[in-house]
């Protein structure tokens, strides 16, 4: 799938603004950024609008990337592939924690994660 970039991707941001409610999810996730190599890591948690993995490659904020991971619905692995920015990035004891935000994505895609989210 190639990544159309319709949107404007969102700015980085340098404190925590998280005001939706996030849920808790531990599932690899790969990340494909538009100019490197593919990354893998796992999730920490999920919402509506983003998630924050780790990984142990550090991403800069404002890098736009393709992410691909699996939500548990309906008893169901459901793959997922969404385009996102990095928003935040931080060094952990492990590697580092990023905060991506995704964008451009279909209303279905939006109404599953909430469902995910809310369950």
């Amino acid at each position: 799938m190639s990544i159309v970039h319709a949107e404007r991707a969102p700015k980085p941001i340098t404190q925590d603004l998280r005001s939706e409610p996030r849920r808790a999810l531990t599932v690899a996730v790969v990340v494909a950024p538009v100019s490197a190599p593919a990354i893998q890591g796992t999730t920490g948690n999920v919402s509506a609008h983003g998630m924050d993995l780790a990984c142990d490659t550090d991403l800069r904020p404002a890098t736009r990337c393709e992410v691909t991971f699996s939500l548990p619905i309906g008893g169901q692995l459901r793959a997922l592939r969404l385009q996102a920015c990095v928003v935040r990035s931080a060094p952990t004891p492990d590697g580092f924690s990023l905060g991506l935000v995704f964008f451009g994505m279909p209303q279905r895609t939006q109404e599953l994660l909430e469902s995910f989210v809310w369950s």
